[in-house]
């Protein structure tokens, strides 16, 4: 805020109320050939939008420029808050020590008899798959993250930078289900195995003592039809694997434009 210029501010004042704190986003965004400036107020959550000369354009006139400015800035603020905690998050590690139990049963209790040989065919699968996924989260965030360093030393954004950004976002998105969908989807499978790990443990049998050990946290944390958000699982990760995002933001648009304050006339 104190790097704007003195009209800037000025043209700004009317439109927040006292007790509020307006901020800036910084950087400026281009829209239909013009550059806008684009405010936040806190602790009303509401949003202004000036043009470069600090005139404040209607409200169907930006609304279009409002939804590019208020995405680029819901994506951002998702990368920091969810997408960073899951690029750091150590899966990768996790997976590849879950594809060494994996082969240590096989290699060590096997050969198998052939309903748990099916199943383990079915979850040898599994670690691969999520550390794939979450290659490609920590892909999504690093490239988010380079969009955005470079706008912001730019002062400068695009519709272009919008769908990009977007398109980081839905990769992320995408990739985090893929890692769900996959847990759930092979629930059955992954039990198996491990009732048959523990059938294994009579007569001190201190290998499968020690993989029915390592199987816990496993079992304990994978996503199953145990958890809270498991019964409306298949509906949400078909529409985000499949499904329109945009048309369904459009059903969110009235949130954005009811916390615009540009003038509507």
């Amino acid at each position: 805020m104190h790097n704007l210029p003195e009209n800037i501010k000025n043209a700004l004042k009317p439109y927040y109320k006292e007790g509020e704190k307006p901020d800036v986003f910084p950087a400026k965004f281009s829209f239909k050939g013009e550059l806008y400036y684009y405010f936040t107020f806190a602790p009303a959550e509401e949003q202004l939008i000036l043009r470069n000369d600090g005139s404040a354009p209607f409200f169907e006139e930006i609304k279009e420029g409002a939804l590019l400015a208020n995405n680029f800035n819901t994506c951002i603020e998702k990368f920091v808050h969810i997408g960073a905690p899951w690029a750091v998050a150590n899966r990768k590690g996790n997976y590849e020590n879950y594809q060494d139990i994996l082969n240590k049963i096989e290699r060590k209790l096997g050969p198998f008899p052939e309903d748990v040989q099916k199943a383990y065919h079915v979850v040898k699968q599994v670690p691969g798959i999520i550390i794939e996924n979450q290659r490609q989260i920590l892909e999504a965030v690093k490239k988010a993250d380079e969009l955005w360093l470079i706008r912001s030393q730019e002062e400068l954004v695009t519709d272009q930078d919008e769908a990009l950004m977007e398109s980081y976002f839905v990769e992320m998105i995408q990739a985090q289900v893929r890692q769900n969908d996959i847990q759930i989807k092979t629930e059955k499978e992954r039990k198996k195995i491990s009732e048959f790990v523990s059938s294994k443990k009579g007569f001190l049998n201190l290998t499968a003592i020690i993989l029915s050990l390592r199987l816990k946290p496993f079992e304990k944390n994978m996503f199953s039809s145990n958890h809270e958000h498991a019964d409306e699982w298949g509906e949400f990760s078909k529409l985000v694997l499949t499904g329109n995002r945009k048309a369904e933001e459009v059903k969110d648009h009235y949130k954005v434009f009811n916390k615009l304050r540009n003038p509507k006339s």
